[in-house]
């Protein structure tokens, strides 16, 4: 079963502790049962690297914000807005003011080494302070202490001097409280369903959330495009090969007809009617009337057959016939049928158009 675990990024050559997140409570987890594939990791990192702020959106685009909050912050930062990443929490009931994260891109790109060290590739990253709901009583974790106050979030690192370390607990307003396990503490948080702000966003999305690039098919479009262009124009050009092929090989097969038969007209279908003429003399031609009489004779004893359409060649003797059959197969029965009448037949495929199966079938004498 999938669990939830927090985790508080632990110092260099520090090993990791994991706090399971249950209903009424939680405990710690054996160094044992690591993290498993399927549960969710929530790791907790230190306010004090991370500068919080409430911004008011301008624009519809996460691009806009992510410059509004930049430029928020950038008389209130040591270094560059460029060399700050940005992480947006969510919008109040209004949908215009939202808190966001502001943390040097190379501290988020050591938080990130660490969890690929760890394993923990998909893990969440929270600054601990936006675990704590507004108003709560401030919390020393031990190194720190957790501020969430109506109108701001920050971290008081207790390893500044202490005058100023006092001139900072003195803005607020209740005595700090103190807690022997931060980790079951900030766990105790995520179980009454805080979820703080995820720092893994934009260019530190896991992989599954990352926005696809573009600009990386560029070459590929480029290619496809290409590709289909000269398709297309080699396709042009077959064609065209064709067609001329086509009329020089029409016009020569007309010729050897002329050849052939002198003073005839040449036919539209001049394969047909040099194969009657070629076995006009030795095979016999069934008459229409005797050729249908056996195919309606065939069709009487078959109600499930229905005939659609007939053409009778007068110089080749052959009756075609298009039919609707009641189920695959019947082509077949209705086959021997005919052919116990004394003719042949021959099968076309069978197929199903508008929902009915059809099928066609030639009719001639036996050779």
């Amino acid at each position: 079963m999938a669990r939830h675990l927090v985790a508080l990024m632990p110092a260099p050559g520090e090993p990791w502790r994991f706090a399971v997140v249950e209903a009424g409570g939680g405990g710690t987890v054996s160094p044992s049962n690591p993290p498993a594939a399927s549960d969710e990791v929530t790791v907790v990192v230190p306010a004090t690297e991370v500068t919080i702020t409430s911004v008011r959106l301008v624009g519809a685009r996460r691009a806009d914000w992510l410059r509004t909050a930049r430029f928020a912050v950038e008389d209130d930062v040591a270094v560059p807005v460029e060399n700050l990443h940005v992480a947006i929490g969510s919008r109040n009931s209004v949908g215009t003011q939202a808190e966001v994260c502001l943390v040097a891109k190379s501290e988020m790109e050591n938080w990130m080494s660490r969890l690929g060290e760890a394993g923990l590739d998909d893990a969440r990253l929270v600054p601990d302070v936006t675990l704590l709901p507004e108003g709560a009583p401030p919390l020393d974790v031990g190194d720190r202490v957790l501020v969430s106050g109506a109108d701001q979030k920050f971290a008081i690192d207790k390893s500044l001097p202490a005058e100023l370390v006092s001139a900072l607990t003195d803005r607020v307003s209740a005595e700090p409280e103190h807690t022997a396990d931060p980790l079951l503490a900030l766990a105790g948080y995520v179980a009454a369903g805080a979820n703080g702000i995820d720092l893994r966003q934009a260019d530190f999305a896991r992989k599954a959330e990352l926005p696809v690039d573009l600009k990386r098919f560029r070459l590929l479009a480029g290619l496809a495009a290409a590709f289909a262009i000269a398709w297309g124009a080699y396709t042009f050009a077959s064609i065209r090969a064709m067609h001329q092929l086509e009329a020089v090989l029409g016009q020569q097969t007309r010729a050897n007809f002329t050849a052939l038969y002198p003073g005839e007209p040449v036919p539209s279908n001049i394969l047909a009617a040099v194969r009657a003429r070629s076995n006009g003399a030795s095979r016999p031609v069934a008459g229409f009337r005797d050729m249908t009489g056996v195919l309606y004779g065939a069709l009487a004893g078959d109600e499930g057959t229905r005939l659609s359409s007939l053409r009778y060649d007068v110089e080749s003797g052959r009756l075609e016939a298009k039919l609707f059959y009641s189920a695959f197969g019947d082509d077949e029965a209705l086959k021997s049928a005919i052919e116990s009448g004394g003719l042949v037949v021959r099968l076309g495929d069978a197929r199903v158009e508008d929902g009915r199966v059809v099928g066609d079938m030639v009719l001639e004498l036996p050779s």
